[in-house]
């Protein structure tokens, strides 16, 4: 089990189809990394996830384009600094039988979902 704890937890999550195979390289000091490129129903362009260690070879062994897959991780900007992008630390994949458009709301995302009473800023004293 991973866990985040405050302040410094920055918790984000994409979901979507997978674009391409993904790729994993490995380094010379042992780190693996893979990369997934997945197309969100309604945005334009694509989003890049970075995994690494043993989640990066068991998505590269597992992950298939138009797979629907929901990663969890931090978010973060590329290197070059113009665009976002996620680094996992888990993925769902849901296979290529999930048409997100025709989902219930949040239906599979319904066990991390959170209660928040209501939207807006609120000030809270501790």
């Amino acid at each position: 089990m991973t866990t985040m704890t405050l302040p410094a937890f920055n918790m984000s999550f994409l979901a979507g189809y997978v674009e391409m195979k993904p790729i994993c390289k490995s380094y010379k000091e042992g780190l693996k990394i893979a990369e997934i490129s997945i197309l969100v129903p309604g945005e334009k362009g694509s989003y890049k996830i970075f995994t690494t260690g043993s989640l990066a070879e068991e998505v590269t062994r597992s992950i298939k384009p138009e797979d629907f897959v929901m990663c969890y991780g931090r978010g973060t900007s590329t290197k070059s600094g113009n665009k976002f992008c996620l680094q996992a630390i888990r993925v769902v994949n849901y296979g290529k039988n999930v048409d997100a458009e025709y989902l219930e709301p949040l239906q599979i995302i319904e066990p991390y979902t959170m209660e928040i009473p209501e939207a807006g800023f609120h000030k809270t004293e501790l």
